[in-house]
């Protein structure tokens, strides 16, 4: 048992006069790699389904979904709708995979915490760089689609994947809250996700917020107007060159400050509970 943990990657000490900096950075990308390799382990593509999965996601919306729904995006434009849809959901699936496999980060790696030591602020870090490689692949893939159809994207349309790493970076800090929370209450993870369920539908991704607002659900354009995350998923899409997505009041603020404001407050509460974290684990 001792051998073979001292053979691990993550539980071989760095070389003399490594710093500590250094070794938690070491650490990381060995955390990525291992991340993006244990998902599809024994499959025989491996690592290539992390590609594979968004590639077909944005292939599946793009040709079937966008042409079958009936929606009212620039007199029901499949590729307006494809635009709306996959720009959106990209940005979605940034914030939602980076909280949800947040939550359960620290109990899924207790045996490293309680044997090895290194910041635990590593296993957050590893989690969103692991969340924007793939979606970052698949932005890359839902670009090089639209420019092959012949509907260049706006030259704009690359602060898109600023937004999404940017709202990552605030969906860190706040899967820092849930992951402690989720140390002394084991039921947290499955609330948050059932939460992430609800917050996808009430978000501007399917449907446009013309839809809501004009329609006898209307008063949902309230959540709408006090939901930061819809400002970079609106944003997100009129970058992308969607005709519906339209600006609320004060959503360059929101854009700046939303992200840093969760990081912060993720990283107060982790800390102050840290001491505990390690007990409970």
């Amino acid at each position: 048992m001792a051998e073979a943990e001292a053979s691990h990657p993550i539980s071989r000490p760095g070389p003399a006069g490594r710093t500590r900096a250094a070794q938690a950075w070491d650490l990381l990308w060995v955390l990525v790699r291992r991340d993006l390799k244990a998902r599809y382990a024994g499959s025989a593509l491996g690592g290539l389904w992390n590609l594979i999965h968004p590639v077909v996601m944005i292939l599946v919306y793009m040709v079937v979904f966008s042409a079958l729904i009936t929606n009212r995006i620039a007199g029901g434009s499949p590729r307006d709708y494809a635009v709306h849809l996959c720009s959106g959901m990209l940005v979605w699936l940034v914030f939602a995979e980076t909280v949800s496999r947040s939550a359960a980060v620290l109990i899924d790696n207790a045996h490293f915490l309680r044997k090895v030591s290194f910041p635990p602020l590593v296993l957050f870090a590893s989690v969103l760089i692991n969340v924007l490689l793939v979606y970052g692949f698949g932005f890359g893939v839902f670009y090089a689609l639209l420019a092959a159809t012949g509907s260049a994207p706006p030259g704009l349309a690359a602060g898109a994947l600023v937004l999404m790493a940017w709202l990552g970076v605030g969906a860190a800090g706040m899967g820092m809250i849930v992951a402690a929370l989720h140390v002394f209450f084991r039921d947290t993870a499955q609330i948050v996700a059932v939460a992430l369920q609800i917050g996808f539908w009430l978000n501007p991704i399917v449907y446009p917020k013309s839809l809501v607002e004009d329609s006898a659900l209307g008063r949902w354009s309230a959540w709408l107007a006090w939901n930061p995350v819809e400002r970079f998923i609106s944003t997100a899409q009129r970058l992308m060159g969607s005709p519906e997505a339209s600006a609320w009041p004060l959503a360059g603020p929101i854009l700046v400050l939303f992200p840093l404001i969760c990081l912060s407050l993720g990283l107060i509460v982790f800390h102050r509970l840290l001491p505990d974290i390690r007990d409970g684990i």
